[in-house]
């Protein structure tokens, strides 16, 4: 789970996102967020599919590429 951490946190960083706004996008707790990047946490089927969503089309109202 580790390496699937570490991807999605690159993608995280990759468009400018906190751990914070992505863990209220996929209603968890930014520390749990957190030891999903690290990969001290699992993930259920529902927050890879809302992890999945996030990586391929989010972007909050404000934030914009350059």
């Amino acid at each position: 789970m580790e390496h699937i951490g570490k991807n999605i946190r690159k993608i995280r960083e990759e468009k400018g996102y906190t751990q914070q706004e992505v863990a209220d996008l996929i209603s968890m707790h930014r520390s749990n967020y957190s030891r999903v990047e690290t990969g001290d946490r699992d993930l259920s089927i529902e927050a890879i599919n809302k992890i999945a969503q996030f990586s391929i089309c989010y972007r909050p109202a404000g934030k914009f590429r350059g």
